[in-house]
Formats: C-alpha cells, sequence, structure tokens
C-alpha cells in the first residue's frame, strides 16, 4: 500500500499513520510505503506552502477565508484549482507510483486526492484508490468522482460531501487514529501524565502550529482558580511556550508542554479538550471518549469543522472567554450559569425585543388646541410641532426614523426588511414628530 500525505500540520500524517497501523493488522507483512505530496511537486514547494499556511490561518485569516469561500460559490474556481493543482501534483506522483508498484493507494491530503484523480483520468491508472478525509467537515477539494472511495469520519458529512463532489462514491469508517487511542481509566493516565487525578484537567491543544486564541484561553481557563489544572499542548510554537511561561500562572495551575509523544494517555486521563481547528485532535479525543470544547475555531476549515461537530453534537463551541469559562464550570462542576430574562416582546422581522409582537391599538386622544403663545416650546422651532431638536434624537420617533434611513442601503435585502420594518412598526408617534 502507498499512503500518499503531506507534512503540513500534523493531522494528514497522523492520519496516515493509522491506516498503515490498520493495514498491517489485518495483512501482516505488508509492504507499506509513504510519499510526501508537497516533496514530489518540486524543490521548495512545501516550504513555500507551509509558510502560505501559517500566514494565511495565523496572519490574514481574511485571506483564506476568502479562498474557501469562493470554492463553495463559484464551482467554476472550484474545478480549475482542483485540475490545476491536480496536473502539478499528479505528474510528481507518477513516477513515485511507477517505482513503488503498489496494489493500493490511499490519500489523506487534498492535493494528494488531486494528483490521483489526475492520474486516473488522464493517464488511466488502474490501481484501487482511496482519500480519508481527515477533516470532520469536507470541502471540494477534498472529494473527487474519479476515486474508488471517498471516506468520511461521521454520517454528518455526507449531505456536505455529496454537495462538495456530486456523484462521488461515499463511505463512513470510524474516526482514521491509532488504536492507542481509546477509553481507559482516567485517574491512572492521569498519574501517568504527572497529575492530579484528584483535580479535573483540561488540555487545550490546537494542532502542531499552536494556532488562534490559545493565550486568551488559558488565560480563562487558569481564573477558574485551583480547582482546575490546566494543561497547554503547544506542539512546534516555541514563541507559544515562551508567552506562556511569562504569564506568571500560580504553580499547580498550568503545566506546559511542547511535543508529547504520549498523546493517548493525556487525552485519557484529560476531563475536557480545548481545540480549535476540529482536525487530528478533536478525532483523537473523539475516539478516547474525551469532551471537545471549539475555542474561537480558526478561519474556514475550523470554523465549518466547529459547526459541523456542534450539530452532531459532538463537540461545544465558545466564542469567549466567558462562554468558554461558563462552559467548563457547567461541565465539572455542575454549575450552569444563570439564563437570561425573556424579553416580553419581540419583533416578528428581526426578532429585537425592542418591539411588541402585535401592533398596539390606537387609543383615539382629545387634540389639544395648539399653543399660539409660545410658551413651553423649545426656541427656534414653530408652534404646534414636537419640542424634540431632531428627529434623529426623538424617542417617539426612533423606530420610523431607522426605517427611513433604511432606505439609502443599496442592497436588495436591505430595502426589503425595511419595507417590512414598516408595516410590522407601531403607529403610535405623536402628531407634531410626523
Amino acid at each position: 500500500m502507498l499512503v500518499v500525505s503531506a507534512d503540513i500540520g500534523g493531522g494528514h500524517d497522523a492520519t496516515g499513520r493509522a491506516l498503515a497501523e490498520r493495514v498491517h493488522a489485518l495483512w501482516p507483512g505488508s509492504r507499506v510505503g509513504w510519499v510526501d505530496t508537497l516533496d514530489v511537486m518540486g524543490p521548495g514547494v512545501g516550504g513555500l506552502f507551509r509558510r502560505t499556511y501559517v500566514t494565511n490561518v495565523d496572519a490574514t485569516p481574511w485571506l483564506y477565508e476568502f479562498f474557501w469561500a469562493a470554492i463553495w460559490r463559484h464551482p467554476w474556481f472550484a474545478v480549475a484549482s482542483k485540475w490545476f493543482t491536480g496536473a502539478w501534483a499528479g505528474r510528481g506522483l507518477a513516477r513515485v507510483v511507477e517505482a513503488f508498484d503498489p496494489d493500493l493507494i490511499v490519500s489523506t491530503y487534498p492535493l494528494g486526492s488531486a494528483g490521483l484523480a489526475w492520474l486516473r483520468r488522464r493517464r488511466g491508472l488502474g490501481v484501487p484508490l482511496g482519500a480519508w478525509v481527515c477533516d470532520f467537515a469536507p470541502h471540494p477539494s477534498w472529494v473527487y468522482a474519479e476515486l474508488d472511495l471517498d471516506v468520511l469520519v461521521h454520517p454528518a458529512a455526507l449531505p456536505v460531501a455529496a454537495v462538495a463532489a456530486p456523484g462521488a462514491p461515499l463511505a463512513v469508517s470510524a474516526p482514521p487514529v491509532l488504536d492507542r487511542f481509546r477509553p481507559g481509566d482516567r485517574a491512572e493516565a492521569a498519574r501517568r501524565c504527572g497529575l492530579d487525578p484528584t483535580r479535573p484537567a483540561v488540555v487545550v491543544a490546537c494542532g502542531s502550529y499552536g494556532f488562534g486564541h490559545v493565550e486568551e484561553a488559558i488565560h480563562a481557563l487558569v481564573g477558574i482558580g485551583d480547582a482546575v489544572q490546566v494543561v497547554a499542548v503547544c506542539g512546534r510554537n516555541d514563541r507559544l511556550v515562551a508567552r506562556l511561561a511569562a504569564l506568571g500562572v500560580p504553580p499547580g495551575r498550568l503545566l506546559v508542554r511542547r511535543w508529547v509523544d504520549d498523546m493517548p494517555t493525556l487525552l485519557r486521563g484529560a476531563h475536557l479538550v480545548v481545540t480549535n481547528a476540529g482536525g487530528a485532535t478533536a478525532l483523537e479525543a473523539w475516539a478516547t471518549g474525551t469532551p471537545i470544547v471549539m475555542y474561537r475555531p480558526i478561519a474556514a476549515h475550523g470554523v465549518a469543522n466547529a459547526a459541523l461537530m456542534s450539530a452532531a453534537g459532538l463537540a461545544e463551541t465558545a466564542r469567549s472567554p466567558q462562554a468558554l469559562v461558563a462552559y467548563v464550570r457547567s461541565r465539572l462542576f455542575g454549575r450552569q450559569p444563570p439564563a437570561a430574562p425573556a424579553p416580553t416582546h419581540t419583533c416578528r422581522t428581526s426578532g429585537c425585543p425592542r418591539w411588541p409582537t402585535r401592533r398596539p391599538r390606537r387609543v383615539p386622544a382629545r387634540r389639544a388646541a395648539p399653543d399660539r403663545t409660545g410658551a413651553g416650546r423649545a426656541p427656534g422651532r414653530p408652534a404646534g410641532r414636537c419640542a424634540h431638536r431632531t428627529r434623529s434624537s426623538c424617542t417617539c420617533s426612533r423606530t420610523r426614523w431607522r426605517s427611513r434611513s433604511a432606505r439609502s442601503w443599496s442592497s436588495a435585502p436591505a430595502r426589503t426588511a425595511a419595507r417590512s420594518a414598516r408595516r410590522t412598526s407601531p403607529r403610535c408617534w405623536p402628531r407634531g414628530c410626523r
């Protein structure tokens, strides 16, 4: 078997190792080869792609999100990008496939899958081909109709993959992780990791690069107190290690680690895992049986993974330090945060609690004679008009003023919402403010 992967993050190689372990268990004595897709695409390509990925996720997430959204929004762009990367990677993979002569090829990297699909389409590669999606939420660059099987990690991902590549052969498997990631004795695992088994442990692991708002999450968790011990797994991010060491956290609350070789034991001894990408770390925690919290997911695939995992009931998503602390307290100590009081009136259009659900009945009032003497009115205002200086500062016309200002919006949905707001808003302004 030939494993087509890439050393960009730790998830693709971790999935490849899990598949190789399963092949050796099913067919002892099998020969397993390994190829890095980025290395065969040309000299310097691997380093360029890694630097680009790190920069996009860490410094320019809006650019990464723009590219991700363009693949979903414009089918022609998805087809063009898949054809270009497939031709680029396929020419390099052809030499490796010819030299290794495998009976089965599996891919754990999107560009590797694109290259294999190009070889099947252009050069008639007849070896069985499979792609294992190591993200929870697939995207168009992950799934290919030319392959014999595209394997997902959960049934909830099937509709997403069907939209990403119509007609592609899809299947669902168990999480592609090593066999050591399984539930076990939590207290014993905590002692083996140097943790206090009497105190709940929260592991913060955000991939091999340590992306995202890791310091913010750790600062919020250590603020809970001595009742919780926080373990920060920084991977290859030495700068993150230095920044966490400079936080000045009281001893016993925070344990900072770089690369962890025995991750199965650490996840088994944890009561909760905080991550932000939804890749290999989330799959390993899921296989271990440890609850998962997605804290401020990273752009593009992190947001998609968090949304799908939350919809499937496999994770919770926290987008602020307060929400993270509230969920950790609720999960570990059973302390539910107080629920916000429900508004007595909500708007039928936008759900805003400022407007009533029903249009109030207009009660006719006896009209008072206008003050022709000018007494009691604001300076500079004509007699018989509202005393408010400007329409925007008039509280009795706030709703109408906002809906009227919405007419200047250029988008059609905004104008439709403005018309709907005017139809449903109460007509109870004083006569002088109309």
